[in-house]
């Protein structure tokens, strides 16, 4: 594990880093938002787990196909829903990035040739041969409301009658700057498993409009015990049991990833 300082850097404020209690916060927010059918709450897979190595190795493996750069790797995840297994699921497709001049230099335009497409449940990451940006599966079944912190069946929205403009379909991330650094800063644990939480929280979607309680994921860690690495504490190292999910959400922000920290 990396080594705790007794004058620490506070990374509270830091846009990339989530913290326990905004974590727990953030599942709730989820939880009070996204309903099935009748403000039905009851589905799995709102927070899949995984082994490190099978994300880790599948980027290595499309790195070293096409001979690039990992700084180069985003990962765009897509919200997926089984209507057997009543599970959210994920589709994440691997592609590159590429930045865009001054004044736009935290702006990387994404390019999908090459890709390689996985889908990812708590059965592990294995090869699709889906490629869409959505899931119909999702989005029809899928309902939000906002209406406080409860659902009324009267103030529910299907996903699917937004013109395409307002609920999130995807979420990118970077690679190297956010998942792999956040595994280092955790010293690279043995038999770790990468979780992917549903979360939610009120963000700015281009530096002025507000996304209102868009659905997002956080990334975090468990160590080989089962053991969320995730707590309040502050480390001078950024992500040290902490997650991620400064993701850029599409729509508003579709065929791009925007750095948070500029």
């Amino acid at each position: 594990m990396p080594v705790r300082l007794q004058q620490q850097t506070d990374t509270s404020d830091d846009p990339q880093v989530i913290d326990l209690t905004s974590y727990e916060t953030g599942r709730q927010n989820f939880r009070n938002h996204y309903f099935l059918e009748g403000c039905n709450s009851v589905f799995g897979g709102q927070d899949i787990a995984i082994p490190w190595d099978e994300l880790n190795n599948s980027v290595n493996t499309f790195c070293a196909q096409y001979s690039l750069d990992p700084g180069m790797v985003a990962l765009r995840f897509v919200y997926c829903y089984s209507i057997d297994s009543t599970e959210l699921f994920l589709r994440v497709q691997l592609l590159t990035m590429i930045q865009q001049p001054p004044p736009n230099n935290n702006t990387y335009t994404l390019v999908d040739t090459p890709c390689a497409w996985y889908q990812v449940s708590d059965a592990g990451m294995v090869p699709t041969a889906d490629t869409n940006l959505d899931d119909i599966m999702y989005l029809t079944n899928f309902y939000y409301c906002d209406y406080g912190n409860q659902c009324d069946v009267t103030q529910l929205q299907q996903l699917a009658g937004d013109g395409g403009i307002e609920f999130a379909r995807t979420d990118t991330f970077p690679w190297q700057n956010e998942i792999w650094q956040m595994y280092i800063d955790n010293g690279s644990p043995t038999a770790a498993k990468i979780c992917f939480g549903a979360c939610s929280y009120v963000k700015k979607s281009d530096g002025s409009q507000l996304e209102i309680w868009p659905h997002g994921l956080v990334l975090y860690l468990q160590n080989s015990e089962g053991e969320d690495m995730l707590d309040d504490n502050t480390y001078i190292v950024l992500f040290e049991n902490k997650g991620c999910d400064m993701g850029t959400l599409c729509p508003t922000n579709c065929g791009v990833y925007i750095d948070p920290a500029g």
